[in-house]
């Protein structure tokens, strides 16, 4: 209890060991690198955790920002995350052939991270404020189709195609939550769908990924190395692993071992255990968004919360997919544990907003939808209800 308002304190303890995993793992994939690099081991330690720090601040500053303001600030948010990933076009630094960084005081910032939580505040924020608007296609449905499709293209041509379609399936599951017709969603996704067969063949190395992926057992020195060690990784790992800090693909074997595929080096050191723990503190992470979801005292929170907790999850199954060799290779951190400072800042952030929401049904009850929706004149007395009031399907 702070301040008056209960927090969700699961959802703190738990972000906390995963950011806590993630030092400990960062720590064993870099001291050799680091070692033989910059002849300091624990440097990537040391920025990690200035960043684990900056991260904290912002979830604290979030938890404590009045809710509404999120809401009130919805389109401002967009068009700022839109300016960033814009700027990354003529002042992004290009690493690996790709532009999606930004330097900022000598920081780091990845706009791609910003705009999705912006994204989620924005949707959520015009679904609850049009209501049954939202079902018809030309008045509700096209309008924010086309605020999400110019966000993946922006970051698509980045390029970023793996962080585009994240985007696009975070939006259409919170626009489908928030009352969108299959009808309308279906052929748009369809569309979609195939509208991204020109961007695998015009970026050369998404179209290698996906040939590798499909050809596995093959060039196993070119393209798909990383894949195979990362299944070395996870295979000599066993049930219990070798130990914090014992294992050995993190030796030059497996490229960005302390990024994208730190996931390898659990399933190394601390086994199938490992593994399967943080995959199941990530559900729990999307247990307790929905439970912030229903405490939320209006639809934008239960949108929001619900959106933030599938990005975050699905964030990391596609990581740990990817790890597996399941999915092609895609450039995607996992939350709270890589290496880097965009990614946990804002899942941090992000965080920060869920335990605001989860604060708010602790301080006063909901009113009921039918206030929401009665008409003008009629004078109706709110009803009070321990659940808040969410979109409805029809």
């Amino acid at each position: 209890m702070i301040d008056g308002k209960k927090y969700d304190l699961q959802l703190f303890c738990v972000t906390l060991l995963l950011v806590a995993l993630g030092l400990i793992m960062v720590t064993s994939a870099t001291q050799v690198i680091a070692q033989e690099r910059l002849k300091a081991p624990f440097y990537y330690l040391q920025g990690q955790a200035i960043r684990v720090a900056l991260g904290l601040c912002f979830l604290i500053i979030f938890m404590k920002i009045p809710f509404g303001l999120f809401q009130r600030f919805s389109t401002v948010i967009l068009f700022v995350s839109l300016l960033l990933l814009a700027a990354t076009f003529v002042w992004g630094r290009e690493i690996r052939g790709a532009s999606r960084s930004l330097s900022i005081f000598n920081f780091m910032l990845q706009p791609v991270e910003i705009a999705k939580l912006a994204l989620m505040i924005f949707l959520a924020s015009k679904i609850a404020e049009w209501k049954r608007r939202i079902k018809h296609f030309k008045r509700g449905f096209l309008p924010l189709v086309a605020v999400v499709m110019l966000m993946a293209v922006l970051v698509a041509l980045q390029p970023n195609i793996s962080n585009a379609c994240l985007i696009v399936l975070v939006s259409f599951s919170v626009l489908f939550i928030g009352g969108c017709r299959l009808i309308h969603m279906v052929p748009v996704a369809s569309c979609m769908l195939a509208a991204t067969a020109p961007f695998v063949y015009r970026f050369a190395h998404v179209h290698g990924r996906i040939e590798a992926y499909l050809n596995r057992g093959t060039d196993l020195k070119g393209l798909n190395w990383q894949v195979e060690q990362s299944l070395i990784a996870l295979g000599s790992g066993f049930l219990f692993g070798c130990g914090p800090g014992r294992g050995h693909q993190k030796y030059s074997f497996l490229p960005d071992a302390h990024t994208d595929f730190i996931y390898s080096i659990i399933g190394e050191e601390l086994g199938a255990i490992g593994t399967i723990s943080v995959l199941v503190l990530f559900a729990f992470i999307l247990m307790r968004a929905v439970r912030a979801a229903r405490r939320s005292p209006n639809a934008f929170g239960y949108l929001l919360a619900v959106g933030i907790g599938i990005s975050i999850f699905l964030t990391a199954v596609i990581n740990m997919a990817m790890t597996l060799g399941i999915i092609p290779t895609a450039g995607l951190p996992l939350p709270f544990i890589s290496y880097g400072g965009s990614s946990l800042v804002t899942s941090l952030a992000a965080v920060g907003i869920l335990l605001n929401i989860s604060s708010q049904g602790s301080k006063r009850a909901c009113v009921s939808e039918r206030v929401a929706h009665s008409r003008p004149g009629r004078k109706v007395y709110a009803r009070r209800s321990r659940r808040p009031s969410r979109p409805t399907r029809h």
